[in-house]
């Protein structure tokens, strides 16, 4: 059909010239015709007139357009020196006879598709030697069994192009390309040839054989190709350059079934069925597809992948929009020569669910579209062997999980001259940093419908970038780093930037990407038609950037200032907050940090309190100036009432720091006696040793009381801190000024109190 539409152009083509350079003529006893004279040749146009018969011409014309009309038969009354022919669209005419093309001798270009033919027989075509172009397409009651009777007939032709799509029903059943269908042409000069359309199966492998040298182009579009001994043999194809195999195993969609031509073998062709033909294949010599797969295992299917021979010079595979659902594994593409001509591969719109690979010998080509195939994962190693690639295309996949989980950029680490990539509509999430690192000729990178929400990646490295699409995303704004990254290209090379349809951010946190963006709007794609967000979700236009952004700076500066103060009171709270619950436990962080720096305290204490003894009966605290109080009773304390004390001026160990000095001798005494006097508050540490024993009776003792006070005189009432207050209300104390005249028994009750 594309073919057709070729042709249909050519031909409007020249017309177009003739009328602006040539003169109208009458050439027809058709008035209704378009007649028009060029410096070489007549053309008559009498296309879409609905005629039943064949209008006369002047000898003079060379060139008629007989298409869609309502013709039965082939026309015999034509010029002899016609050379172009378009019959297409009668779908009256039903076949073409041996002697209808006879005087047609100068014919070169003949196109009869979309009619009604059932039969062309043999000799037809014979005695036309100068035709180069031959389409018969979408005639499907002739079938592929007609191709015996026209390659016959053009074995001494010049044919150069031979479109045979669609001669085989739509719904019938699939069918083998025999060789005996273009065996003839092997000789001629055929480059161009379809066959798309005809429910092929398989080839016979000895059709590549015959085909011509000059054959540049084959298009097998639009079958049911599968696995078979044909593929090994695409080496024969020595001068294709180009394959067509799309929309292989294709759903046809028809209001009706034309049930006429789904027999296998159609009567009305004068010809019998050629051995292997449709209807007698069973005596055919070429394999069964049982054969074919046992011949795969025992020569071609070697080891733990595929090895094809493909034609040494192809250039272009189409092999997109084909019904194929296979993960893509490590296939090996060889020539026969070792040349390497492949440039460009077509893979797009099928169901290749995994890349793995890799795929051996397409060093040389250049443009790769593996677009839309439902894919989930790429290995690190099917890039490998691309080192030649320019243009990748990945877009419509799913590779969001496995684009994100590559940190280190080794799925594309080989295609370092790689200027084109697209990964539009992959859901992508985030980019790693890395993940383009080895790609130092990039140029253009498409990266629109995903869901981004940040876009930071390296780009120092690509001198030659000139387009990033990130448009339709949800990037807010653009970091720092890639703000500089973006500035630094910005200096030597002509960038543009599309972020449509991305949700950027007017706020005091962007503020600096927005006057990024003002300053950087030549590099901005429609820059002007950008809108943002506001921070109480209003809508921002672009149109009016310099007003954005000095409403944004007044907004911002005073709320730079808030944030200020606020963090300056917010710090003094927590100061304040911190400095109370410092001091209100003080004494008890105080304790547990000499607690914690005595070694083994845990383990001693535990064992003391596991056998209810202590080393000291009490330790004493008292001020200096006091000490005779203590110092005149001792003998009495420690000899006859057998007390042992604690007594700082004696037993604390020289060397220790004072404070461990008193929390080793509280924690070691069973009490703490406290002589309380107007010099006992004046003292620092008598005062750390009386909140340490405190500390020691809630902590360490589970709140049994160990301390005992001993007030000396009135006067101690009078001075006592307002922190010790509590103490005077919760604790029993001795008052010893009510025992001064005779002081012995308040010794004696002192000493009981010391022994409990």
């Amino acid at each position: 059909m594309t073919d057709i539409k070729i042709l249909f152009l050519f031909l409007i083509g020249d017309v177009g010239f003739i009328f602006v350079n040539g003169q109208p003529v009458n050439c027809s006893t058709e008035e209704r015709c378009n007649c028009t004279l060029g410096t070489t040749y007549l053309i008559a146009d009498c296309s879409g007139l609905l005629l039943q018969k064949t209008p006369n011409f002047t000898e003079n014309v060379t060139i008629i357009d007989l298409g869609f009309n309502r013709i039965q038969t082939f026309p015999t009354n034509l010029p002899p020196h016609v050379t172009h022919l378009n019959l297409t669209g009668n779908s009256q005419l039903k076949d073409i006879k041996k002697n209808d093309l006879n005087r047609y001798k100068q014919l070169q270009h003949l196109v009869v598709s979309y009619c009604y033919l059932s039969r062309i027989e043999k000799g037809a075509f014979e005695r036309n030697e100068n035709i180069e172009y031959l389409d018969i397409s979408n005639n499907p009651k002739l079938t592929l069994s007609v191709l015996n009777n026209i390659t016959t007939d053009l074995q001494s032709s010049k044919i150069k192009t031979l479109l045979l799509d669609k001669l085989e029903c739509t719904y019938g059943v699939s069918v083998a390309f025999l060789s005996v269908y273009v065996e003839h042409l092997s000789n001629t000069t055929l480059e161009t040839l379809s066959v798309a359309s005809n429910r092929i199966s398989y080839f016979e492998h000895k059709v590549f054989d015959v085909l011509p040298k000059t054959l540049r182009e084959i298009n097998v579009g639009d079958n049911d190709l599968g696995y078979g001994l044909y593929l090994y043999v695409l080496s024969n194809l020595r001068g294709v350059q180009i394959i067509n195999a799309t929309f292989q195993n294709s759903f046809h969609l028809k209001r009706r079934l034309q049930d006429s031509c789904l027999e296998p073998w159609n009567s009305e062709t004068n010809e019998e069925p050629l051995q292997g033909e449709k209807g007698s294949q069973s005596s055919s010599k070429i394999s069964s597809p049982f054969a074919i797969r046992e011949s795969a295992k025992s020569g071609h299917y070697k080891g733990s992948f595929l090895t094809f021979f493909i034609p040494p010079s192809l250039e272009r595979f189409y092999f997109h929009d084909n019904m194929y659902k296979m993960e893509i594994k490590r296939y090996q593409f060889n020539t026969t020569d070792g040349s390497r001509k492949l440039t460009h591969l077509f893979l797009q719109n099928n169901i290749f669910y995994k890349l793995t690979g890799p795929l051996i010998g397409f060093q040389g080509v250049q443009f790769l579209d593996l677009s839309n195939n439902l894919c989930t994962d790429i290995s690190i190693h099917f890039f490998q062997e691309f080192y030649g690639l320019l243009n990748l295309n990945l877009s419509k996949n799913m590779l969001s999980t496995c684009i994100e989980n590559d940190l280190e950029g080794k799925i594309f680490k080989r295609l370092k001259k790689l200027k084109v990539l697209d990964l539009s509509f992959n859901r992508i999430r985030n980019l790693p940093y890395s993940i383009f690192k080895n790609m130092e000729e990039l140029t253009n990178l498409y990266i629109k419908s995903n869901s981004l929400e940040t876009f930071s990646i390296a780009i120092d490295h690509m001198p030659n970038l000139s387009f990033i699409d990130l448009s339709n995303n949800r990037i807010a704004y653009f970091d720092a780093s890639m703000q500089t990254s973006l500035q630094g290209i910005t200096e030597n090379q002509r960038i543009q930037i599309n972020l449509m349809k991305n949700p950027l951010q007017c706020t005091c946190k962007t503020l600096t990407f927005i006057k990024w963006l003002q300053t950087y709007q030549a590099h901005i794609l429609d820059f002007k038609r950008y809108n943002c967000i506001s921070s109480n979700s209003s809508i921002l236009k672009f149109h009016d950037s310099k007003r954005i952004i000095s409403s944004l700076e007044y907004l911002c500066a005073t709320y730079i200032t808030l944030i200020v103060v606020e963090t300056l009171l917010l710090i003094i709270f927590l100061s304040l907050t911190i400095a109370g619950i410092l001091n209100r436990y003080k004494w008890r962080l105080r304790h547990l940090f000499y607690i914690a720096k005595r070694r083994h305290v845990e383990v001693q204490h535990l064992q003391t309190i596991k056998s209810d003894t202590y080393r000291y009966d009490a330790f004493v605290s008292y001020a200096d100036e006091d000490k005779d109080f203590i110092l005149q009773k001792l003998d009495f304390l420690e000899e006859k009432s057998n007390l042992r004390l604690c007594l700082h001026s004696r037993d604390f160990i020289p060397g220790t720091d004072i404070a461990d000095n008193i929390v080793n001798a509280i924690h070691q005494s069973r009490r703490t006696l406290c002589v309380l006097s107007s010099h006992f508050f004046d003292s620092y540490w008598c005062m750390y040793e009386l909140n340490m024993a405190r500390m020691e009776s809630i902590y360490s003792r589970k709140g049994s009381s160990i301390l005992c006070l001993v007030v000396l005189n009135k006067t101690v009432f009078q001075n006592i801190p307002l922190k010790v207050v509590d103490l005077f209300e919760n604790q029993t104390y001795v008052e010893y000024y009510e025992y001064e005249n005779n002081d012995t028994p308040f010794w004696n009750k002192m000493c009981q109190i010391l022994q409990s």
